[in-house]
């Protein structure tokens, strides 16, 4: 998986990218010098929060875009794990897109990945409890619900 990874980041406008999957856990990761676990973790559960919530709401929304200072964040959320890319903001939406569906299909395919990820948890609501949460998120889950 780390070369459907290093895949992604040929793109141009691509910084980086990793795979998190519901436990909590980063299993592949194809990240620049400068990017640690901890600021890894912090947006990949921020990404799983809005997964939860979506799931929630029932929306079916998978993909998330995210514009922060001088980039984005797309991430492909799945049943059990969630692809994150970090990219510049002009990177191509069309070429990524395909890359990452290529990404997903050899993921579902690979049954020594399918066999870890068998094993997590299908549901994020465990990222909706307000242990794991700021003020500003907990009260868009009450709003939620």
């Amino acid at each position: 998986m780390k070369a459907k990874l290093e895949e992604i980041n040929s793109i141009a406008g691509v910084r980086g990218s990793f795979i998190y999957i519901n436990d909590g856990e980063i299993i592949f990761h194809a990240l620049p010098p400068g990017f640690d676990n901890d600021t890894c973790n912090e947006i990949a559960k921020d990404v799983v929060q809005m997964a939860a919530i979506s799931d929630r709401l029932q929306t079916g929304i998978t993909e998330y875009d995210m514009k922060f200072d001088g980039g984005r964040i797309f991430a492909y959320a799945q049943h059990n794990y969630n692809i994150i890319i970090v990219c510049d903001l002009s990177v191509s939406m069309a070429m990524l897109r395909l890359t990452v569906n290529v990404a997903i299909a050899d993921l579902e395919a690979d049954k020594k990945i399918q066999k870890r990820l068998s094993k997590v948890e299908n549901s994020r609501r465990s990222f909706l409890v307000r242990s794991n949460m700021d003020n500003d998120s907990w009260h868009l889950v009450e709003t939620v619900n």
